[in-house]
């Protein structure tokens, strides 16, 4: 076998050749991008913990989703309600209210944007007094209550116009529970992207609807993520909601997570997702802040390094200011 001086790998490093051999960025195709909306009327109002990410009134909303999905090309929205405490309860029974802030929110973006790809989040977290995604019931999680609660989310967001729905609570039995209900309605064309290998990380801190862990109380969301140091049940949870019905499948976080998105699309025929969550997104805007690195080439690694561990998908904040990073090659 041949070796140094007749094998020099830098022949292949010379400028003009990497560019022939490197893999290409991830097209804005790729995108979806987490949209936030709030009441109230005429507002953009910037998110402290998410710096370049808003909270948008509903009538200020398609103007802004065209702005980042036209101009940019981005794949698609996800929409996130942010609602008043005082509409919390014990069930989230807001979150299937038909005349819902995210419910109106998709039916004015269906009606301004008719092609836009919209993705729904029907996870509790935000709709609950506790703070979890799951219903509590004697000092414990009910996971078939919870599914309960989730058919009449995933049903309202279908009737205001989602192109799919994305169950963020790993509950047992969500995706097969969900579709059979969309299907009964007549929502065939309806896509579930499930949040089917969502950790127990500590990145979520910086996310709209966290809350800290004294808030949450007793009950520990152990209980229904999965815990970063289990890779086999991890890789399970995902076939488990392929078996389902599940059109996506997702990992969530994405960066610290890499592996997990390269064995989950080792073992699935179906798109696969990474969440590029708010705590890997305010990480690098600290680096970015304080001079450590330049903007536009740590963020372009970074979601390089979740495309090429075979992510089909990036659900990223950075997808509203693709054009400023990925122009600059």
């Amino acid at each position: 076998m041949n070796t140094f001086p007749q094998i020099r790998m830098r022949r292949n490093r010379q400028r003009n050749i990497r560019r022939l051999t490197e893999q290409e960025y991830p097209s804005p195709q790729k995108f979806i991008w987490p949209v936030f909306v709030i009441e109230g009327a005429k507002i953009i109002k910037p998110i402290e913990s998410l710096p370049g990410q808003f909270y948008y009134s509903i009538d200020m909303l398609a103007e802004e989703v065209k702005k980042v999905c036209y101009t940019a090309g981005i794949g698609g929205v996800m929409i996130f309600g942010v609602i008043e405490n005082r509409l919390r309860d014990d069930k989230g029974t807001y979150s299937f209210n038909k005349e819902g802030l995210a419910q109106r929110a998709i039916r004015e973006l269906r009606n301004k944007i008719p092609n836009l790809t919209i993705f729904g989040d029907i996870g509790l977290t935000g709709y609950t007094k506790s703070g979890h995604a799951q219903i509590i019931k004697n000092n414990k999680f009910d996971n078939d209550e919870s599914l309960e609660i989730i058919k009449k989310v995933a049903i309202s967001h279908a009737n205001a116009g989602v192109t799919g729905v994305a169950p963020s609570g790993m509950i047992d039995g969500q995706v097969k529970e969900i579709r059979n209900e969309l299907d009964k309605q007549s929502f065939n064309d309806i896509l579930i992207l499930s949040y089917s290998t969502k950790f127990n990380s500590n990145m979520y801190r910086t996310f709209p609807f966290d809350i800290s862990a004294a808030e949450r109380g007793a009950l520990d969301r152990g209980d229904y993520l999965e815990s970063y140091r289990v890779s086999k049940g991890a890789v399970r949870e995902s076939l488990l909601d392929e078996q389902e019905g599940a059109d996506m499948l997702m990992v969530k976080p994405a960066l610290f997570y890499l592996d997990m998105i390269q064995k989950i699309a080792e073992k699935t025929n179906l798109p696969l997702v990474a969440y590029n969550v708010s705590g890997e997104y305010a990480m690098i805007n600290a680096m970015i802040e304080k001079g450590y690195a330049e903007k536009s080439g740590l963020v372009k690694e970074s979601l390089c390094s979740i495309y090429r561990a075979g992510a089909d998908i990036i659900i990223s904040y950075w997808a509203n200011q693709y054009n400023d990073i990925f122009k600059k090659l």
